[in-house]
């Protein structure tokens, strides 16, 4: 870990911690570990002291903490409220309030945790409480296994009820890409990670099966990334586009240097471009219709760079939240027992020179979630999709 921070670490203009406080600040992760030979309280030190440095990929990761029950429940700021997306938990409901977990406001959990959270604000408020695909929310790590929350129902009720985790069925391991036509002429597309090459061989079969739709949505919402999926963003990729602009620190080498782009870049002159992304390796031709692209805070890495060059150069519009803000390429080191040290070694913005890390992309049409959505069951960001869908729409931003 040591090592790795002064070799690989490309984020040190938003890192808490300076160059200089280096030494000093392991020497005090390393004492505060040998205070006790504890897995867990150490993993926990590495994951805080890691936090300091400020960035989404710059992490320790303990495969250990997957293994505890789950907490039951998946958590979001709705409203500036810490409310239900999703529950296991008997009674407990999609749309109610969490006040308290064993008699602590809801509040200062999040405060008392927020030390072992990375990236942006609106990433670190989904590691608090959101499994978000890749890894389990912070909270069940520090929930006991029998534990009292105390919630407030839509009728404004609060109720307590005590909730066994070891009881409880665990959140679904699986992933799939799932795709559908909502109505004639409009299919959607949901591509839930990266992780695995799977995932994008599946969404590009869903996008030639649907090549006749006059458009498509893509829903990348709580994906966490993985692989970037250049073949499928060559396949829904109709005119030129631009790629990040990349640093790195001096001596460490990725697949381009900074002034590099990718196969979609302008480095060659627009006819040969236009006709390098009408095919892509597989040879499907590009989809041609409109694209929607569906977005939130838990929408990250790889993910992110699926959604910005069709944000930079118009080709969809982009529907949701502000994404998590981190693009990735980190240096990984797997230890023997199975931890996971992630250092970002790659630091990247727009095309257009600003700023990207620890902030994210705008959507052009933002969409909050409210509680009567999520008591009601419904999707108010894909119901603005199709509304943008169904009345057509023009170049410029669209507002709602």
């Amino acid at each position: 870990m040591y090592q790795s921070i002064p070799l690989y670490f490309a984020h040190w203009e938003d890192s808490q911690l300076a160059r200089s406080q280096l030494d000093e600040a392991f020497k005090v992760l390393v004492e505060k570990a040998l205070l006790r030979g504890d897995r867990r309280r150490f993993s926990l030190l590495a994951m805080a002291f890691l936090a300091q440095l400020n960035n989404g990929h710059t992490r320790f990761y303990d495969p250990s903490f997957s293994r505890l029950p789950p907490p039951g429940m998946t958590l979001r700021l709705v409203e500036n409220r810490w409310t239900v997306t999703a529950s296991v938990i008997p009674g407990l409901k999609a749309g109610d309030v969490i006040c308290e977990i064993q008699g602590r406001p809801i509040d200062l959990w999040y405060v008392a945790l927020l030390p072992y959270t990375v990236g942006s604000r609106q990433s670190r408020t989904v590691q608090f409480g959101d499994w978000n695909g890749v890894f389990p929310p912070l909270l069940g790590i520090f929930l006991p296994d029998t534990y009292a929350v105390t919630y407030e129902d839509a009728r404004g009720a609060r109720c307590t009820l005590t909730v066994d985790r070891t009881a409880l069925l665990r959140e679904p391991a699986t992933l799939s890409v799932e795709g559908r036509l909502v109505a004639k002429d409009l299919a959607y597309i949901r591509i839930p990670s990266f992780l695995s090459p799977e995932f994008e061989v599946t969404a590009l079969s869903y996008v030639k099966d649907y090549s006749a739709a006059a458009c498509l949505i893509l829903d990348v919402r709580g994906n966490g990334g993985g692989n970037t999926p250049h073949a499928l963003i060559r396949a829904l990729m109709n005119c030129p586009y631009r790629w990040w602009l990349e640093s790195r620190p001096v001596g460490v080498s990725t697949s381009s240097d900074e002034t590099q782009r990718d196969p979609g870049a302008d480095s060659c002159d627009d006819a040969s471009l236009l006709r390098r992304l009408v095919t892509d390796d597989s040879g499907l031709e590009s989809y041609q219709g409109r694209l929607i692209i569906l977005v939130d805070r838990g929408t990250w890495s790889a993910a992110e760079d699926f959604v910005m060059p069709f944000k930079d150069n118009g080709r969809a519009v982009v529907v949701g939240e502000m994404t998590g803000g981190s693009s990735g390429q980190p240096q990984f080191y797997t230890f023997e027992n199975g931890m996971v040290l992630g250092i970002g070694a790659q630091r990247v913005r727009l095309p257009d020179g600003t700023r990207f890390e620890g902030v994210g992309l705008v959507p052009d049409i933002a969409v909050d979630l409210h509680r009567e959505h999520l008591y009601g069951g419904n999707d108010p960001v894909l119901d603005s999709a199709v509304a943008v869908i169904r009345g057509g729409y023009k170049d410029e931003l669209i507002q709602v």
